[in-house]
């Protein structure tokens, strides 16, 4: 049996993924161009993430996406006006198909950058395909990003061998966008996998570097960053969501990787960098765990509306929490991280009392289930009594047999 997944569904799936994150707020939105599989990894750091939504635009091969779809997909997902494209805070690349992309389209993501949008593209050149490296080299929007493409492409596109490297972050950098992670070990993270050379263009800072995996060279440029006319830009070495910015999923992982990823966004968005780390990396895992209380309280919820009992307590509990994540998210989208980890603290208070009212409810539910059941069963026990003690005990309905005419001729 297969296991491709139909077309249908991964468009579904994008669609989904890119209207998650699309309600009101200022918001940074962010149009995503490349791999499904490295989209997928960025879900995981926007999926939740209150001050991002993001639209979805594949442009890569895949086990789910043979190459002639690729152009259909550009079609239907890619912006159809310079001013759809515009409307864009900022855009990633995450190894994208270059050649399916049209000079027009080349040419409008390079004047979004230009006129005040971010980029932010991975493994440097993409591919080490000559024809996809080559094309992303030549094209007008690799001009924007602070990584000499041209150069890197000379070289091989750049691929360093499969081994562990380490990041080095640049404690000189005049931006603190990595620097204010130092205090908590995110240089002792060994990265494991494939990264590509980055050759930072002249007038672009160097962020942090790569070492380890490029045999004969102490360090090479990882994280390369400039101001490029009114936008701003950003080029990795590895792809986006593995290596170093991988969400952490054990303990190995670069654990602050999803504090890391939102401060490159502030960046190139023009946006306040993150002061209060702590503060920052609380408040991101206490948005993960009021959501996830909040759903165990709706499924409690639903459990014992299927009862038939009176959830209006609950109810009202769950709206109260629901305005304290709204209060909270909106103190986030403002950058008021104080403010807003205080809120959720708040809230997390209420769920104490929101939990106490479901379990007394629950118990009062199931108590008329155990009544019923009991009575039912005791019935049930009662009944088969009195019919076995009746026909084998007192043998009141017992009626003797006549003797047959048999026995009485003998």
């Amino acid at each position: 049996m297969s296991s491709k997944v139909p077309l249908t569904a991964i468009l579904l799936a994008l669609l989904l993924l890119s209207a998650a994150n699309c309600s009101a707020g200022e918001r940074i939105k962010v149009m995503i161009l490349g791999n499904v599989a490295l989209i997928r990894n960025l879900d995981r750091f926007f999926g939740g993430e209150p001050l991002v939504s993001y639209h979805a635009v594949p442009a890569w091969e895949s086990p789910e996406i043979k190459p002639s779809d690729i152009p259909k997909m550009i079609r239907l997902y890619f912006p159809r006006t310079v001013q759809d494209m515009e409307s864009y805070d900022a855009i990633i690349l995450t190894q994208p198909d270059w050649p399916v992309i049209s000079p027009k389209q080349d040419q409008w993501m390079h004047d979004a950058i230009r006129k005040g949008a971010g980029g932010l593209n991975d493994a440097s050149v993409f591919s080490i395909v000559s024809g996809i490296a080559e094309a992303w080299s030549a094209s007008l929007t690799s001009r924007s990003f602070p990584n000499d493409a041209p150069a890197v492409t000379a070289k091989g596109a750049g691929e360093a061998n499969w081994m562990s490297f380490k990041v080095i972050v640049n404690r000189d950098c005049p931006e603190p966008i990595l620097t204010v992670f130092l205090p908590f070990g995110v240089e002792d993270v060994a990265c494991n996998g494939v990264s590509r050379m980055v050759i930072h263009r002249e007038g672009a800072m160097v962020l942090a570097w790569q070492a380890g995996n490029f045999y004969g060279i102490d360090k090479v440029d990882y994280l390369a960053a400039w101001d490029y006319e009114e936008g701003r830009a950003m080029t990795i070495g590895d792809f986006m969501g593995g290596g170093w910015v991988k969400y952490p999923g054990d303990p190995q992982d670069n654990q602050y990787s999803p504090e890391i990823m939102m401060n490159i966004m502030f960046w190139i968005t023009h946006r306040d960098l993150i002061e209060d780390v702590e503060v920052f990396h609380r408040i991101k895992s206490n948005f993960r765990n009021f959501k996830s209380r909040l759903a165990v309280l709706v499924g409690l919820r639903d459990f014992i509306d299927k009862f038939g009992a009176n959830t209006a307590r609950i109810d009202e509990e769950m709206m109260a929490l629901e305005d304290v994540y709204a209060e909270a998210s909106s103190q986030y989208l403002d950058q008021e991280f104080v403010e807003c980890e205080n809120t959720l603290r708040d809230g997390f208070e209420r769920f104490s009392e929101a939990e106490e009212v479901a379990r007394k409810e629950k118990n009062t539910a199931l108590l008329w289930v155990y009544v019923t059941e009991w009575l039912v069963s005791s019935s049930t026990f009662f009944i088969s009594g009195f019919v076995v003690w009746t026909l084998m005990v007192r043998r009141k309905l017992y009626r003797a047999t006549e003797t047959t005419r048999l026995k009485r001729e003998a």
